[in-house]
């Protein structure tokens, strides 16, 4: 509903109006790509995606967010992060290990991914997310956010509650881990 959206005076920049659609176009895709990283599956990653931009309008609507534009990506990973921890309590209070277990399963992959390059793509992208699944989770949102999102390790310090040098400490090891694991999801051995 575009009535929703606020149209006048609500972004940090005076007299101006936030320009929704260029910013979502422009970061959409990785911060699904990291709901994708902090959810079970891609639906309840684009429900938490969904929420956490429901929230930044609402700040921005109500005034609440007094920072401008360039933080707003900074504020919608928050929101995904505290949403994707709050999906998975909930879900394990309510489900069995059975039935988490089927709801985290992948789609079947289709049967010929070396066919073309988009094809190619996918298969390494969902190789990369089976990767990421597999690492610790601190390790693997450190490269998420560092890698996918481009921030900076005191942005990625101030999102998780911790120092910076512990986040660039914490993202080497990952990275190491990461291309070990991806080479060998990459190239298995025959």
């Amino acid at each position: 509903m575009d009535s929703d959206i606020p149209i006048e005076g609500s972004c940090g920049e005076a007299g101006s109006a936030p320009d929704w659609e260029n910013w979502l176009a422009e970061h959409g895709d990785r911060l699904l790509f990291y709901a994708r990283q902090r959810t079970a599956c891609g639906a309840d990653a684009e429900d938490v995606l969904q929420s956490a931009l429901l929230k930044l309008v609402h700040v921005v609507r109500s005034g609440e967010f007094r920072k401008g534009q360039d933080e707003w990506k900074a504020f919608v990973i928050s929101c995904i992060r505290n949403a994707a921890i709050d999906l998975s309590r909930a879900r394990a209070r309510r489900q069995n290990t059975a039935h988490a277990a089927a709801a985290e399963q992948d789609p079947v992959y289709e049967s010929a991914p070396w066919l073309s390059s988009r094809a190619d793509a996918e298969h390494r992208r969902r190789c990369i997310e089976r990767v990421l699944r597999r690492m610790r989770t601190d390790y693997a949102e450190v490269v998420t956010l560092h890698v996918w999102q481009g921030l900076s390790f005191r942005m990625i310090g101030q999102i998780t509650g911790e120092n910076p040098a512990t986040v660039a400490t914490r993202y080497r090891a990952a990275l190491r881990i990461f291309r070990q694991k991806l080479e060998k999801e990459l190239n298995p051995p025959s």
